[in-house]
């Protein structure tokens, strides 16, 4: 066996003087590669008539090609005609030395074309190219085939180098997609070795060449090349932080008329998936598309890919969508939309806060009268029903359909955590129900916790069932301990802290280490708190849910009173009521400015919000001695705060029943001066007593922790009206049931303070 540098001896003196082969005597031999540290391979086996015998000669490669000059050079194969990767690789090898530039482009554009498919299995065949290669052979091949383009690449035209670049680009992504398999061809192997390193990213030093190889040449490109070129980088994601880009750009603009509407499509397509938004570029194209008399030209992946750019990218252009929303309108029938095009298309304008029923309605009713969704992957019915909830379109119909389409799937494997939490949110957003969903998504969601990562899916998730009113214990105990265990605390926004709490406390579960993460990451980050919306429900949750963290409380006193003029009602009447709860000093927060946001705000509170106003103004006035509600807006709170009607359930029937066989005449339903309403008050000892029974709406999740609420007015009726108040909690009635009423009545008795010798008397 030669070694190559024989090799190339010999070849380059039968090398035909000028064209592609006396460049790449000259190039390739003594230009070092940028993998030029990875060894080469022993083996130099031809293939052909000769592979039989295991022998290489040289002078078996068409010497004839090189004889002379006055023959004609053979004619290289056409990549695009060649079928499996493995002949493209061989075809390369055997005429490479007498292949151009674009020659080789075509070769690493055509091998992305072939690696994805099933190779066909071919009966070896002496005279055919297609013969099974070995691992060694064709890893010196390709190696070979590979130095041979990258040593040349600063001498290539436009074409030949968006050519390469995109091709090899398109093999990095189909590889990174597919991942590594057992038993899989040794062609992507070796691709890999060549393109990707160990973590699966792209070489740098490989890209960085292109990249350079690209600045250089800029001036030469065209429209076409030039989106070809940013479209190659954005699929691999490659930035290596030089103004490539930027000067992608400004040739773009000054092209923008001469780009089609797919390179039109994929250029912004490109900036927007490197979070590169450009805005002169965006504008330049937006522009361009909005004066075009018609989209005809428009496909409906590059409508698509279009508006996903500008959504993703964050840039607005509000003609620009009401271009495309009309020309989809234009369509007889939605049939020629795939469903991703259809999914990513509402979801673009639903991203983008571009509101457009018409289009919405009519995207909904193609779905609808669909025969069936089963082509819906489920990233894309997420996608949907997310777009129809955050742009505020009803669409019963088409929740209903893809409700039922989800349920009567056998398993949810493939709904990654982020379609999972979006779809729920979507229906509890969008004020939907359907248990059945709800039910099935839970399940999945516990099949899968280990793959919840991200803190926005399990606030959604958890915010969501929530809001639907779909209790699920089990799940949020699961997630939470999943969360807390991740120690991920820190990494959550400000609004996932606040709904994280907000749906524990609404769903009534208690966790006492996710409330004590939770209060930990929003002390630390309470700076980032700019939404009042978030500081008065992540306050209103901890209240809720009784637990007083004074740290907590103290530490958005400052943060709650900046934002005072953003809050609406029902967060002024939240944030009020929490540190009502709390019994924190907050003099800086409610003083004049909140009173007179109240004031400014009275026609628009509803009952619930005046009824929590009331028990603030207790806290503030009959505990503090602070200033509270003008006497009108007082008035009114205090009419809502009396105005329910008392519900006696059997539970206080049978406490009341006992206290007056005791000899006790309660009285029931008093209403206190506070405006509180007691279940019964008993005179014991020459002192008033309330009685307040119990039951499980009075505790956290029906259990035995007292809620927020219960809290409150077991310290506001002592406090304000000056009587004692005991509890019968209903668990403990419930455990006497069953027994005599002497052990109920002697329950009463000690409860009470009853003395045992005037048990008689009394």
């Amino acid at each position: 066996h030669l070694t190559s540098f024989n090799e190339y001896q010999i070849l380059s003196s039968t090398r035909c003087l000028g064209g592609a082969a006396s460049y790449a005597t000259d190039k390739f031999l003594h230009r070092p590669s940028i993998l030029s540290n990875i060894s080469s391979n022993p083996s130099l086996t031809r293939y052909g008539d000769v592979r039989a015998n295991n022998a290489f000669n040289p002078f078996l490669i068409s010497c004839h090609a090189f004889s002379t000059r006055g023959r004609k050079r053979p004619r290289v194969p056409k990549m695009k005609d060649l079928h499996s990767v493995e002949e493209v690789i061989l075809t390369a090898y055997e005429h490479r030395d007498v292949m151009s530039r674009r020659d080789f482009s075509a070769v690493w554009a055509r091998i992305p074309q072939l690696v994805s498919r099933r190779q066909p299995r071919h009966q070896p065949n002496p005279s055919s190219h297609e013969e099974l290669l070995s691992k060694d052979d064709t890893r010196r091949m390709l190696y070979k085939i590979f130095d041979d383009t990258t040593n040349a690449i600063e001498d290539c035209d436009m074409r030949e180098l968006t050519g390469t670049i995109l091709g090899m680009a398109k093999i990095v992504t189909i590889l990174r997609r597919q991942g590594k398999r057992k038993g899989e061809d040794s062609s992507r192997v070796i691709l890999r070795e060549l393109l990707l390193n160990k973590d699966m990213k792209p070489k740098v030093e490989l890209f960085q060449s292109f990249a350079n190889a690209s600045m250089n040449k800029l001036d030469q490109f065209d429209a076409r090349h030039l989106s070809n070129l940013a479209y190659a980088f954005a699929l691999i994601d490659f930035d290596d932080g030089s103004d490539l880009f930027d000067h992608i750009a400004i040739k773009a603009v000054a092209k923008r008329n001469e780009f089609k509407p797919q390179e039109l499509s994929n250029m912004v397509w490109a900036y927007a998936t490197m979070n590169r938004p450009h805005a002169v570029l965006f504008e330049a194209i937006g522009d361009r598309i909005v004066a075009s008399k018609h989209l005809k030209e428009f496909r409906p992946q590059t409508l698509k890919d279009t508006v996903w750019a500008y959504a993703k990218a964050g840039v607005s252009h509000p003609k620009l969508f009401e271009k495309v929303a009309n020309h989809v309108m234009s369509y007889d029938s939605l049939d020629e939309f795939k469903p991703q095009e259809l999914s990513n298309t509402v979801w673009s304008y639903a991203k983008a806060g571009v509101r457009h029923p018409e289009l919405f309605e009519k995207v909904g009713n193609h779905i609808v009268e669909s025969n069936s969704l089963s082509r819906y992957e489920p990233q894309a019915c997420s996608n949907i029903v997310w777009a129809y909830a955050t742009s505020d379109v009803p669409h019963p119909a088409l929740f209903r359909k893809m409700a039922i389409h989800i349920v009567a799937l056998d398993r949810l494997v493939r709904f990654e955590p982020q379609a999972l939490s979006n779809t729920l949110w979507a229906y509890a957003t969008a004020g939907v129900s359907h248990p059945k969903l709800f039910q099935k998504m839970a399940h999945a969601a516990l099949g899968k916790l280990d793959r919840f990562t991200h803190p926005q899916d399990f606030s959604n998730t958890v915010w969501a069932c929530a809001k639907a009113g779909f209790r699920h214990p089990k799940l949020f105990d699961k997630m939470a301990n999943h969360f807390v265990g991740l120690d991920s605390f820190h990494q959550f926004e400000p609004q996932a802290l606040s709904n994280t709490t907000w749906a524990f406390a609404t769903a009534q579960v208690s966790h006492l280490d996710l409330f004590e993460n939770v209060s930990t990451a929003a002390i630390q980050r309470k700076g980032e708190f700019n939404n009042s919306q978030h500081i008065a429900n992540l306050l209103w949750a901890y209240a809720t849910m009784g637990i007083v963290d004074k740290q907590l409380f103290s530490s958005f006193v400052p943060t709650s009173a900046k934002l005072m003029d953003s809050y609406n009602n029902q967060a002024l009447a939240n944030i009020a009521w929490a540190y009502a709860v709390a019994n924190i000093d907050a003099t800086s927060l409610f003083n004049d400015i909140f009173i007179n946001e109240c004031v400014e705000k009275k026609d628009g509170f509803e009952n619930v919000a005046l009824f929590q106003l009331h028990q603030w103004h207790l806290w503030q006035t009959k505990e503090n001695s602070n200033t509270g509600l003008p006497q009108d807006l007082l008035d009114s709170s205090y009419n809502v705060f009396t105005s329910e009607d008392p519900t006696v359930s059997k539970l206080q029937e049978d406490v009341v029943a006992q206290l007056s066989s005791i000899g006790l005449d309660p009285q029931e339903e008093v209403l206190m001066d506070s405006g509180y309403s007691i279940d019964a008050i008993v005179e014991v000892n020459g002192k008033k007593v309330g009685v307040e029974v119990d039951g499980p709406y009075h505790f956290i999740g029906k259990g035995t922790s007292p809620l927020g609420s219960t809290v409150l007015k077991r310290r506001q009726v002592p406090s304000i009206d000056g009587i004692e108040l005991v509890s019968v909690p209903y668990w403990e009635w419930n455990e006497l049931l069953g027994k005599d009423e002497v052990k109920r009545q002697d329950y009463l008795r000690e409860l009470l303070g009853l003395v045992e010798d005037n048990r008689n008397d009394t």
